[in-house]
Parts: C-alpha cells; sequence; structure tokens
C-alpha cells in the first residue's frame, strides 16, 4: 500500500472523531446519551462486525495463524508487563498507579479502534487476525487485567467470570466456531449483520470525539508517569514487536502487519472504565486514555509506513 494511501485511510477514520468533539463542546449529546451509544457499540456493532471477518472458509494456514497470533500477543504481554515493572521501581511509581500503569502498558485498544482501522488498511482477512488478537486480549484483560486494577484500589482480588463473558467476546467465539464448523450465514441474515457491523468504525470514532470534547488540554498536563505510559505504549511496544517479528522470525507476512499495528493501538479505554468500577485513580487512566488516544493519530501511521 502506497504511503499516500495509508495516510488517507487513517486520515479517513480519525476525521470521523471531530464530529463527536463538536456535538459534546456545543452540549447536544450528554455523559448519558454517549453511554447509550458506547453500549450500542459494545452489545451489537462490535460483535457483528467480528462474526462478519469471520465468514470465511475454513483454512489449515488461517487456522495454524490463529495459534501463532495468541503465542505472539503472549509473548508481548509478558515483555510489557517486565518492561513496567522495571519503569514502575526505577521512576518509584506508587501502588495506586502502578498496577494502572502496567495495565496501560500490556492492553491497548485493539477493538473500538484496532479492528475499524486495520479494516481500513487491510481489509477483511485482516480483520479476522484482529479479532483473534482481541479475543487473547479480553481473556487477558478480565483476568489478569482486572487483578491489576484490584491491586491498584488496594481491593480484594478476585475475577467476576460474569464479566468475563463480555458480548465482543462472545462475538469473537461465535466467528471463531463458525470458521472452524465452515458455517456460512444464510444471505438476508449474513448480509445484515455485515451492515450492522459497517457501522462499528463511525460510532467509535464519534465516541472518543465525545470524549476529547469533555478533556481540556491543561488536565493533561502535569503528570510525567502519563506522558512515560503513553511513550511506552505508543512507541516502545510495537517497536519491540516490530523487532521480534521482522528480524527474529524474520515474518513480514499480512498477520505480521496486523499483529504490529495492533501492538501500536493506544491505551485500551477500559482502563478508565476499571479504574471507576474499582475506585482505583480515576484521573490517571483517564488521562492515559485520551492522550495516548490523541497522540496514536501521528504514531500509528508510522508503523503503518514502516510495513506498508
Amino acid at each position: 500500500m502506497a504511503i499516500m494511501e495509508i495516510i488517507n485511510s487513517l486520515l479517513m477514520i480519525f476525521i470521523m472523531i471531530i464530529p463527536g468533539i463538536v456535538f459534546r463542546k456545543k452540549g447536544l449529546i450528554d455523559t448519558s446519551q454517549s453511554k447509550g451509544i458506547s453500549a450500542i457499540v459494545v452489545n451489537l456493532t462490535w460483535p457483528c462486525l467480528v462474526i462478519d471477518a469471520m465468514q470465511i472458509e475454513f483454512s489449515q494456514e488461517i487456522f495454524k495463524g490463529s495459534i501463532y497470533i495468541f503465542l505472539i500477543v503472549l509473548l508481548v504481554f509478558a515483555i510489557a508487563f517486565a518492561i513496567s515493572l522495571v519503569i514502575i521501581k526505577i521512576m518509584d511509581i506508587s501502588r495506586e498507579q502502578g498496577g494502572i500503569f502496567v495495565f496501560m502498558l500490556m492492553f491497548a485498544n485493539t477493538g473500538f479502534i484496532g479492528i475499524p482501522v486495520i479494516n481500513a488498511l487491510y481489509g477483511k482477512e485482516a480483520v479476522f487476525y484482529a479479532s483473534i488478537i482481541e479475543m487473547v486480549n479480553d481473556i487477558m484483560l478480565f483476568t489478569v487485567g482486572v487483578l491489576l486494577i484490584q491491586f491498584s484500589a488496594r481491593a480484594k482480588t478476585k475475577i467476576n467470570l460474569k464479566e468475563f463473558l463480555t458480548p465482543g467476546l462472545i462475538g469473537v467465539i461465535v466467528g471463531y466456531v463458525m470458521f472452524l464448523c465452515s458455517f456460512q450465514l444464510p444471505g438476508f441474515l449474513g448480509k445484515s449483520i455485515s451492515i450492522i457491523g459497517a457501522a462499528t468504525t463511525p460510532l467509535t470514532m464519534f465516541i472518543i470525539g465525545l470524549q476529547l470534547g469533555e478533556l481540556k488540554l491543561k488536565e493533561l498536563l502535569g503528570s510525567r508517569f502519563v506522558y512515560i505510559a503513553t511513550f511506552a505504549k505508543l512507541l516502545l511496544i510495537p517497536f519491540i514487536g516490530l523487532f521480534i517479528m521482522h528480524y527474529i522470525l524474520a515474518d513480514t507476512s499480512l498477520l505480521a502487519k496486523v499483529l504490529i499495528i495492533s501492538f501500536a493501538m493506544p491505551v485500551a479505554a477500559c482502563t478508565a472504565i476499571f479504574s471507576q468500577q474499582y475506585d482505583a485513580d480515576v484521573a490517571f487512566a483517564t488521562k492515559g486514555v485520551l492522550l495516548s488516544t490523541l497522540l496514536s493519530i501521528a504514531t500509528i501511521p508510522i508503523f503503518a509506513i514502516i510495513l506498508r
């Protein structure tokens, strides 16, 4: 893909943020309405996008690719975890922010932003791989991720299995089972799911715009730990992924590109949601999500161009 095509594809997605900012600044949509739109994406359009992406014919190559993805993602998670612990020790970050800091480096927005961006850059087959990455991410998110936030909040550490089975994860499981069974949805149903899933990108970008519309620039300033987390998440972690895929495994396939772009995504939006749920440092978490999302508009194209 040519450089201008990459830039145009990303600009096409991120320009959708602007209406959300305008609507929030003008007071046309309030917080409760924003949550309603988020609920539509989480519970309907996102699962449909994933199921539609997995409506492809079964092949051993793609099946082996999904196992390969699982192992690579776990490896990068382990590296991110180790790096974050070193930074916490050197910078003497408190427990209240330490667990959240680790969470930020490990978990990226591979769903809301990652899948739409990868779909625009590489197409439907790439979304299948991105969905597998999201499945691994969800498994780790609702186990290790929850424990990290609970640790920061000094809460009793436990895992809620009901929260683990999210609509997004269920969509991945349903889609993957249909892929394994080579089951294709009937024409009318498949097209309906495809149309609903296509709404994920504009709605997601609109929601991010609403979040940015609530932000005052000075609120992002003042915490060096947020800057460090953002730098590590947007540049260090994806460069490590790039090094592993290109220079250790010598893999330049579509699958490798999807993995690297996924690692380049900003901090997962649920960082702030989980922090609020368990009474952790919500302000620190929110700053990390918003700053990394804002700066990812500049950093994602860097990796897209490198991988062209």
